[in-house]
């Protein structure tokens, strides 16, 4: 029952909200919207994707040579 409910049901709420959007008129562009077709846009979501992608390989890197060599240090070897 629970993998019905997590699997199914939770898209009915998804799909109201993709209608909804759908649904929406478009408007032109103004003095306080954002293109997403300049070199701007693409280097903003290209910084935005090299900065999460090294947060995702930090951690990582940090549970083992730098914790081992720190541990190390301290005089604790495994």
């Amino acid at each position: 029952m629970a993998m019905l409910i997590g699997r199914f049901f939770m898209i009915i709420p998804m799909l109201a909200i993709a209608g909804s959007l759908g649904r929406k008129k478009r408007v032109p562009p103004s003095a306080g919207t954002f293109p997403v077709t300049t070199r701007l846009f693409f280097r903003a979501a290209r910084r935005r994707h090299r900065h999460r992608r090294r947060a995702h390989v930090f951690p990582a890197l940090s549970l083992g040579p730098i914790v081992e060599h720190l541990l190390m240090a301290k005089g604790q070897v495994f």
